[in-house]
């Protein structure tokens, strides 16, 4: 009769237990499948926009959630370099040199052209790096690829954004605007900049890849081999295709 007693007691204590234990392992199993991971975007430029549809579309490949916030370009870098950020959605190769606590996710998924613009009104040739060097060249702040095509340059000054950047031309403060392709054709559409042209559409081509902070390495090879398959099947390129016609219209 006691040992009856007992073994009821027991299951009233061991039933609740067990009830909160298997609720708390769900609870723990749902929350990593629906976990939402959040990258930094450099803000204002359409390749980077592009990269706000096509990214999501690769991580539910994976069965991953993910939330992407555009920053300005340094403020991008720092919170992804603190770890605010899970990463950065895209970049150049040599932003996981200089940034070590950045895993590079060895696969490019997209690619950008350093281009050139100026006045229509002036006779400005750039075919190579080395002529920049006779001009005043703008570009964006924290935008790797112009960062590193100045280096070592004389007369550079830093805008916020591409609109600003072309703002300069028109003022006459610069005398050549260095930008992505895209970014500054989407500009070009605009019709306070019809006296601005491409003087070099491609100057520079580079592959751009996306930066996982090393707190989230876990990521780096599923996403790796899914933007490989994704690469393989054409699929990578239709959602890259659907991307620019949203952002360039």
């Amino acid at each position: 009769m006691g040992t009856s007693i007992k073994r009821s007691c027991m299951n009233k204590f061991l039933l609740p237990l067990f009830i909160f234990i298997s609720s708390l392992l769900l609870s723990n199993s749902v929350l990593s499948q629906t976990a939402e991971y959040e990258f930094a975007s450099i803000e204002s430029l359409a390749e980077q926009e592009i990269a706000r549809i096509v990214l999501p579309q690769i991580y539910q490949k994976i069965d991953k959630k993910i939330k992407i916030t555009p920053l300005p370009a340094n403020r991008a870098q720092y919170e992804a370099n603190a770890g605010i950020k899970a990463g950065e959605t895209l970049r150049i190769y040599s932003y996981g040199i200089e940034n070590k606590d950045q895993i590079r996710v060895p696969t490019p998924y997209y690619y950008l052209y350093t281009s050139v613009f100026a006045l229509t009104s002036k006779q400005i040739i750039v075919t190579e790096k080395d002529d920049l060097k006779k001009y005043k060249v703008g570009k964006v702040s924290g935008v790797k690829h112009t960062a590193n095509i100045t280096k070592g340059l004389d007369k550079v000054y830093n805008s916020n954004s591409t609109d600003s950047l072309f703002q300069q031309l028109l003022l006459g403060n610069i005398d050549i605007a260095l930008t992505n392709l895209s970014d500054g054709e989407l500009l070009l559409s605009k019709d306070k900049f019809s006296e601005v042209k491409v003087v070099n559409s491609a100057l520079v081509k580079l592959d751009l890849f996306h930066y996982i902070h090393k707190n989230h390495q876990e990521l780096v090879e599923p996403v790796n081999q899914a933007i490989k398959q994704l690469q393989a099947n054409g699929e990578l390129a239709k959602m890259l295709k659907q991307a620019e016609e949203i952002i360039l219209k």
